[in-house]
């Protein structure tokens, strides 16, 4: 019988996510482009929520400020270095790390408990952040994603066009189109490819997540992708892909402050 549902909400750049979770599972989740769609009012309407908690990559304003205030539920914002969290944070700006970042290690850790863990979420921006096996946050990297690094190609040449990151992927590009679509996402990959090998240096056992909402498939497994340590090493490797990491981890931050 579900009695205790929270409504989790994670703000990114280009997309809304919704999710209903009862206890650790989820129920239901949807996706929207903006707050106002009637989408959004059907889902909060259709289950009796708990409580809930939200995260925000963006600046809030005042439409979506009013509707976190309006809603019928107490409602949380998650705010790295002023919200209780369940892991150390050892990140030396807490005030300015990404709300996102910080709740998909928790979410991969709530999933992986006292693992050495690599979460890479791939997005507007490609993060790189980790989390060790004392559940503490060691910090992480931040890159341009496929799309910027599309639109940087276009906006920063005088003749090289916008192209779509959908289409013809070659090992090398037979034309210009397929020569910048091939030079960023296999340059995305190569870049991926290089944080697991340097992790995989230095640790016996890894974790790795893969999440976020790229458009281009970046699909890894360790039969398809070849990992090459600088030294020898029998490093343990664990691939997972888990769209839903963000609102996992806010979920379990949420849990962690109910307690």
């Amino acid at each position: 019988m579900i009695s205790d549902l929270h409504l989790v909400v994670d703000v990114g750049n280009t997309s809304i996510k919704m999710v209903c979770f009862d206890g650790r599972n989820v129920v239901e989740e949807i996706r929207v482009s903006n707050i106002s769609q009637k989408e959004a009012s059907e889902f909060i309407s259709k289950y009796k929520f708990s409580c809930g908690i939200y995260c925000s990559t963006v600046v809030l304003d005042d439409n979506l400020q009013s509707f976190f205030d309006s809603l019928p539920v107490k409602m949380t914002r998650f705010i790295p270095g002023v919200t209780p969290i369940p892991i150390k944070n050892l990140y030396r700006t807490p005030l300015t790390l990404g709300a996102d970042r910080l709740a998909a290690v928790i979410g991969a850790s709530a999933d992986k408990k006292g693992e050495n863990i690599l979460v890479i979420d791939s997005g507007t921006c490609i993060t790189y952040d980790f989390i060790n096996s004392e559940m503490e946050y060691k910090g992480g990297n931040i890159s341009p994603g496929i799309e910027m690094r599309l639109k940087s190609l276009h906006s920063f040449t005088s003749k090289l066009p916008l192209i779509s990151a959908e289409g013809d992927t070659p090992d090398m590009g037979y034309s210009t189109e397929t020569a910048i679509r091939s030079g960023v996402i296999n340059g995305v990959l190569r870049e991926i490819e290089g944080y697991i090998n340097t992790f995989i240096d230095k640790y016996s056992q890894l974790y790795v997540y893969l999440t976020g909402g790229s458009r281009v498939n970046l699909h890894f497994s360790e039969k398809s992708h070849t990992f090459a340590p600088a030294k020898p090493v029998s490093t343990k490797i664990s691939l997972k892909e888990d769209r839903l990491l963000v609102p996992k981890g806010l979920n379990a931050i949420l849990e962690y402050n109910k307690r």
